[in-house]
């Protein structure tokens, strides 16, 4: 059996459609990976007051203000619903991190967060990176690495994936009546040039409902069709 395809004698596959309420056998998987939290500055300064930065992706009311990964779930379901994939995130999927074995003291060996990731990533048809400015980017900053690197998408004859099946999806701001041109909100060199490196797409958006609209088309034009 190949490494990082079954947990606990599963296929990760099954594990992740069993996860996911809404997913359907004839489904194609899209990873969707991007920050979980806001940058709260009350991290770093504890004994201060601060309000939390604006993100287009803040949860709505219901949910802790600085929770983005409600958002990205919440995106993750609305693009499954229009289109033939189950968009997922993984702390969804019924794997638990190492951290969380020990944590919760589980009798199950769990598997560290980039090895989810890498699994998830391998059974999925494409694979999202979300960039916000004020999101903890970290992880899906490893992510962004890692999963590419992978499948060796930095060698065209030696790739195991067709680098349009990700995609790096960056806040930005429209700068023109049309929506059609944006100004980068989100910055960083690394992530910049991953499409010079990897040869994947790169996206900009504005709002949620911009988001939604682009990991749709993503999907509808790349994902399905190169997978077929």
């Amino acid at each position: 059996m190949e490494p990082l395809s079954t947990y606990e004698g599963q296929d990760v596959d099954d594990i992740i459609r069993e996860s996911i309420p809404y997913s359907d056998p004839s489904d194609r998987l899209v990873l969707l990976m991007g920050p979980y939290r806001l940058l709260d500055p009350g991290y770093l300064y504890q004994n201060r007051d601060f309000n939390l930065p604006p993100d287009p992706l803040a949860p709505s009311e219901g949910a802790e203000p600085d929770l983005i990964e409600t958002t990205l779930r919440a995106i993750a379901k609305q693009v499954s619903e229009e289109t033939p994939a189950t968009v997922f995130i993984a702390s969804d999927v019924d794997i638990p991190t190492k951290t969380e074995v020990g944590q919760q003291e589980l009798k199950e060996p769990g598997m560290s967060v980039i090895d989810q990731s890498v699994a998830f990533a391998k059974v999925s048809a494409g694979n999202a990176f979300v960039f916000t400015k004020a999101g903890l980017t970290t992880g899906v900053g490893a992510e962004s690495g890692a999963i590419p690197e992978y499948f060796d998408l930095r060698d065209s004859d030696q790739r195991t994936r067709n680098p349009q099946t990700f995609c790096i999806f960056a806040e930005a701001e429209r700068n023109d009546g049309d929506g059609k041109k944006y100004d980068p909100k989100f910055s960083s060199a690394s992530i910049d040039e991953m499409d010079d490196a990897y040869s994947l797409r790169y996206s900009y958006f504005a709002d949620q409902d911009d988001l939604v609209s682009k990991i749709t088309t993503f999907v509808e034009s790349y994902v399905v069709p190169l997978s077929q």
